[in-house]
């Protein structure tokens, strides 16, 4: 007697540029579980640079590994300007590998200031968003742990913000979170 035939785990590529977005993906991660999403993020650490330099360790840390159902890669959006400016736009080596990137909002700090209830249509500057956040969050550290945020956010916090944000949204579609 056979039991109940479980899906197989979709394999999503999710590149981080560092450990702050390393751990938003580990609690992306967690929130499929709770919402029983059949899906394995596959969380890769790029190491920083530019847009350009994430895009390309991305990608071939891919070819690396088994086929992916999605490709995502997490970039900070207030870098983008500068990256391309240098000659380093991130969306040629992107597209030549199938990723799709995900524009952080200015930054990731950006995006959980956005994720406390009243703040999901604020557009705050680089510049303040981490005094700003610091005063939503007293004790926020960067980078945060995937414990952090999953004590303070819940996945309702994500889709309320990502009806002001189409990245985010992309990334919740993605990842069956929507």
């Amino acid at each position: 007697m056979t039991g109940p035939r479980i899906p197989r785990r979709r394999r999503i590529f999710v590149g981080a540029e560092g450990e702050s977005e390393r751990a938003f993906a580990a609690w992306l991660q967690r929130l499929c579980d709770d919402e029983g999403r059949h899906l394995h993020l596959e969380i890769f650490v790029a190491g920083g640079g530019d847009g350009a330099r994430v895009a390309e360790r991305c990608a071939r840390a891919m070819r690396k590994n088994k086929p992916h159902d999605r490709r995502l890669v997490l970039l900070d959006s207030d870098r983008l300007a500068e990256d391309r400016r240098n000659g380093r736009d991130p969306a040629p080596a992107a597209a030549g590998a199938g990723i799709e990137l995900v524009l952080l909002e200015p930054n990731l700090e950006g995006l959980i200031l956005r994720l406390h209830e009243g703040q999901e249509t604020r557009k705050p500057a680089p510049g303040s968003v981490e005094n700003d956040l610091a005063r939503l969050w007293p004790g926020y550290r960067k980078p945060p742990s995937a414990d952090d945020l999953e004590s303070r956010f819940g996945v309702d916090d994500l889709r309320r913000a990502a009806r002001h944000d189409e990245h985010l949204r992309m990334l919740l579609e993605a990842l069956e979170l929507a």
